[in-house]
Protein backbone atom coordinates (compact mmCIF):
# COMPACT_ATOMS: atom_id res chain seq x y z
CA UNK A 1 0.00 0.00 0.00
CA UNK A 2 1.32 3.10 -1.13
CA UNK A 3 1.43 6.64 1.43
CA UNK A 4 -1.18 8.07 -1.09
CA UNK A 5 -3.29 5.22 -1.06
CA UNK A 6 -3.14 5.40 3.35
CA UNK A 7 -3.76 9.29 3.14
CA UNK A 8 -6.39 8.64 0.90
CA UNK A 9 -8.15 5.80 3.21
CA UNK A 10 -7.38 8.17 6.14
CA UNK A 11 -9.31 11.29 4.91
CA UNK A 12 -12.16 8.86 3.92
CA UNK A 13 -12.50 7.70 7.43
CA UNK A 14 -12.77 10.65 8.78
CA UNK A 15 -15.03 12.17 6.18
CA UNK A 16 -17.69 9.04 7.45
CA UNK A 17 -17.01 10.13 10.45
CA UNK A 18 -17.82 13.53 10.29
CA UNK A 19 -20.86 13.10 8.67
CA UNK A 20 -21.78 10.58 10.93
CA UNK A 21 -20.84 13.22 13.74
CA UNK A 22 -23.23 15.73 11.77
CA UNK A 23 -26.36 13.43 11.39
CA UNK A 24 -25.56 12.23 15.54
CA UNK A 25 -25.89 15.80 16.73
CA UNK A 26 -28.72 16.51 18.86
CA UNK A 27 -29.00 12.81 20.39
CA UNK A 28 -27.30 11.73 22.75
CA UNK A 29 -27.68 8.17 22.35
CA UNK A 30 -26.68 9.05 18.50
CA UNK A 31 -23.58 10.58 19.14
CA UNK A 32 -22.45 7.72 21.75
CA UNK A 33 -23.06 4.69 19.05
CA UNK A 34 -21.00 6.83 16.44
CA UNK A 35 -18.18 7.86 19.01
CA UNK A 36 -18.13 4.09 20.23
CA UNK A 37 -17.81 2.91 16.86
CA UNK A 38 -15.51 5.79 15.82
CA UNK A 39 -12.79 4.97 18.95
CA UNK A 40 -13.36 0.96 18.79
CA UNK A 41 -10.60 -0.63 17.03
CA UNK A 42 -9.25 2.29 15.29
CA UNK A 43 -12.61 3.08 13.63
CA UNK A 44 -12.21 -0.19 11.72
CA UNK A 45 -16.39 -0.72 12.05
CA UNK A 46 -16.41 3.03 10.57
CA UNK A 47 -15.16 2.50 6.72
CA UNK A 48 -16.69 2.45 3.06
CA UNK A 49 -19.11 -0.43 2.16
CA UNK A 50 -20.18 -0.91 5.65
CA UNK A 51 -23.62 -1.87 5.40
CA UNK A 52 -24.86 0.13 8.28
CA UNK A 53 -23.47 2.73 7.23
CA UNK A 54 -26.41 5.45 5.02
CA UNK A 55 -25.80 8.01 3.37
CA UNK A 56 -28.24 10.55 4.61
CA UNK A 57 -30.55 13.00 1.86
CA UNK A 58 -28.10 15.99 2.82
CA UNK A 59 -24.91 15.80 1.05
CA UNK A 60 -21.76 14.26 3.47
CA UNK A 61 -24.22 13.25 5.62
CA UNK A 62 -24.20 9.52 7.02
CA UNK A 63 -26.22 7.78 9.39
CA UNK A 64 -26.43 4.16 11.68
CA UNK A 65 -28.64 1.40 10.28
CA UNK A 66 -29.39 -0.83 13.92
CA UNK A 67 -30.89 -3.62 12.29
CA UNK A 68 -27.24 -3.68 9.75
CA UNK A 69 -25.55 -3.66 12.94
CA UNK A 70 -26.97 -6.49 14.65
CA UNK A 71 -27.01 -8.26 11.39
CA UNK A 72 -23.34 -8.21 11.40
CA UNK A 73 -22.84 -8.59 14.98
CA UNK A 74 -24.49 -11.70 14.76
CA UNK A 75 -21.30 -13.19 12.31
CA UNK A 76 -18.79 -12.15 14.80
CA UNK A 77 -17.77 -13.46 18.87
CA UNK A 78 -16.34 -11.74 21.80
CA UNK A 79 -15.77 -7.83 22.39
CA UNK A 80 -16.82 -6.86 18.58
CA UNK A 81 -20.14 -8.77 18.84
CA UNK A 82 -20.97 -6.83 21.77
CA UNK A 83 -19.69 -3.38 20.80
CA UNK A 84 -21.65 -3.41 17.89
CA UNK A 85 -24.88 -4.56 20.01
CA UNK A 86 -24.09 -1.83 22.10
CA UNK A 87 -23.94 0.38 19.11
CA UNK A 88 -27.23 -0.91 17.46
CA UNK A 89 -29.06 -0.58 21.05
CA UNK A 90 -27.84 3.35 20.95
CA UNK A 91 -29.45 3.96 18.05
CA UNK A 92 -32.35 1.60 17.58
CA UNK A 93 -33.57 2.26 20.86
CA UNK A 94 -33.06 -0.64 23.79
CA UNK A 95 -36.26 -2.23 23.50
CA UNK A 96 -36.10 -3.99 26.78
CA UNK A 97 -36.38 -0.66 28.18
CA UNK A 98 -39.23 0.01 25.97
CA UNK A 99 -40.73 -2.70 26.47
CA UNK A 100 -40.42 -2.46 30.64
CA UNK A 101 -41.66 1.43 30.24
CA UNK A 102 -44.77 0.52 28.35
CA UNK A 103 -45.43 -2.41 30.94
CA UNK A 104 -44.59 0.35 33.59
CA UNK A 105 -47.16 2.86 32.08
CA UNK A 106 -49.94 -0.33 31.91
CA UNK A 107 -49.38 -0.97 35.24
CA UNK A 108 -50.12 2.61 36.46
CA UNK A 109 -53.09 2.89 34.47
CA UNK A 110 -54.51 -0.25 35.29
CA UNK A 111 -54.05 1.02 39.00
CA UNK A 112 -56.04 3.79 38.41
CA UNK A 113 -58.92 2.22 36.99
CA UNK A 114 -59.37 0.15 40.01
CA UNK A 115 -58.67 3.12 42.31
Amino acid sequence: MTATTSVFRARLHWRLVAGLRSWAQGSLSDQAAVELLASYANGRFIRPGCAWIRPCARPGWYWLDADALTNHADTLTGSERRMLLLAAALVGGDSWTQRRSTESRRRAESRRAVA
